[in-house]
């Protein structure tokens, strides 16, 4: 990844994905619709979900309960119409991480394809393992989301 100004990706699709992530945690929603295709479709898999159409990809993203902070972690080109986001979110002491297979139509954001995990505590049956570590908190901060750098 070729970085530009401020360390942010010069890649104009990741720095179009990095400006989402920005809005959405700014709660934006006027202008993250803007990024996203008309048609666009956004499937949670492992809820099994899917949101048809920029309005309801926005919609569900609003409606979601207050509290809760985005840090972009990491930004990768996957092909040239495909990119991935890692975000975690943080939200009244637990945190929830998304790997976002994002697709591009032109300008627009037609595709978003999440998989959302949360922090909890391994299985027992894994205690003692040889070669595990418990690992500490994630705590990176992440790349600025000031939405004003990505646009």
């Amino acid at each position: 990844m070729t970085l530009g100004d401020a360390g942010l990706p010069s890649d104009p699709g990741l720095r179009r994905l990095g400006l989402y992530w920005a809005l959405v945690q700014a709660r934006d929603w006027a202008g993250t619709e803007l990024l996203l295709h008309p048609n666009a479709a956004c499937r949670w898999r492992a809820t099994r979900e899917r949101f048809d159409g920029a309005a309801a990809i926005v919609g569900v993203n609003a409606a979601y309960p207050e509290g809760w902070t985005v840090h972009l972690l990491a930004l990768h080109r996957l092909g040239a119409d495909e990119a991935l986001s890692v975000v975690r979110v943080d939200q009244d002491g637990r945190s929830f991480w998304a790997h976002s297979h994002v697709r591009f139509e032109g300008e627009w954001i037609a595709q978003i394809d999440e998989y959302w995990a949360d922090a909890q505590e391994a299985p027992a049956w894994r205690n003692g393992l040889p070669g595990r570590t418990v690992c500490p908190a994630d705590a990176r901060p992440g790349l600025p989301l000031d939405a004003a750098l990505w646009a």
